[in-house]
């Protein structure tokens, strides 16, 4: 009997034992959201506390806003900064790498498309970008730039210091972003010695896909990212063959991307959102990974019972 898993991201301590008692498979953390410490800590922590496995999210080739970006509010119309901040306007930090693959025209979008904007100029150190869809900026939320022009061929040093510092524990698995390649999988299952899901965040030819999935214990398919990528039509070619050619991945595939977004904010999930999740368990999926539904929401016992409620086999 195929057992449907449910990943709960997980950013507070103190939910832990609720959680793992309500059915969850494990647990995943985002290492992008915090600093070694307060992770070393985190882990410690688990060890004493929950017997279920723990997917650190390694942040791999995806860009991210920095991690000490003060939040505010952008509005449709109005002018942003990309890199050192000016005088008169607001600024978004971004990595400087980031900076040399804008370009004007280009369209940039953040948290997964919930923000959208357009790059008018590039100045020294910096670029200016008129917002086209508004909202609040915050810390350390993913930035995508369509197409994504990362191929990263080796692991990040921060995620290398993450996985020296948490290696040592047998509950610890990883889940590497934006892989572009079964190589950057290989070097972190080399070095860690532990499983790896491997998160398909862009548009690939089905063929890599493949060769990335022989080379993982996982894949996940992130809806957020690859919809910022693809947008509405190519996201939706993309997710269709995806799905029909699950089988020949040999891997468990996890969906990923709040399938459950509407109980962020409320008990109950839409009727479109069960019907989603009871497809996804026929089309061959073998679970979801839960993320603000869990890690920000205000109902996340309560979706995880919808998740288990929907997709038994009972």
């Amino acid at each position: 009997m195929r057992v449907f898993s449910v990943v709960a991201t997980v950013k507070d301590k103190n939910i832990l034992k609720s959680l793992e008692v309500t059915g969850v498979s494990s647990f995943r953390f985002n290492s992008s959201h915090t600093d070694l410490r307060e992770l070393e800590n985190f882990l410690e922590y688990y060890s004493y506390n929950c017997a279920l496995p723990l997917y650190i999210d390694l942040q791999g080739a995806k860009f991210r806003l920095s991690r000490s970006q003060q939040e505010f509010e952008i509005l449709p119309g109005e002018q942003v900064i990309f890199g050192e901040p000016g005088p008169e306007l607001k600024t978004i930090s971004v990595d400087p790498r980031v900076l040399s693959y804008l370009s004007p025209g280009m369209k940039v979008s953040i948290e997964d498309g919930k923000i959208r904007l357009e790059v008018l100029k590039i100045e020294e150190k910096r670029a200016r970008a008129l917002v086209l869809k508004g909202g609040d900026i915050r810390p350390a939320k993913g930035m995508n730039i369509s197409p994504h022009p990362v191929n990263q061929l080796e692991l990040c040093p921060r995620d290398i210091e993450i996985v020296k510092s948490s290696r040592r524990h047998d509950f610890v698995r990883y889940a590497l972003s934006f892989v572009s390649g079964p190589g950057e999988v290989a070097e972190l299952k080399e070095l860690s010695g532990r499983p790896v899901a491997s998160k398909i965040e862009r548009e690939l030819p089905f063929g890599r896909v493949e060769e990335i999935a022989n080379a993982s214990d996982e894949i996940w398919l992130c809806r957020g990212d690859l919809f910022a990528q693809l947008g509405m039509r190519g996201f939706a070619d993309f997710y269709r063959f995806f799905t029909k050619n699950i089988a020949s991945l040999n891997k468990p595939v996890l969906m990923a991307g709040e399938v459950l977004e509407h109980m962020v904010d409320h008990p109950c999930a839409t009727r479109s959102e069960i019907c989603h999740l009871a497809d996804l368990r026929d089309n061959g999926y073998s679970g979801i990974v839960l993320s603000n539904e869990t890690a920000y929401g205000s109902f996340p016992i309560e979706t995880v019972k919808t998740v288990l409620e929907v997709t038994s086999n009972e």
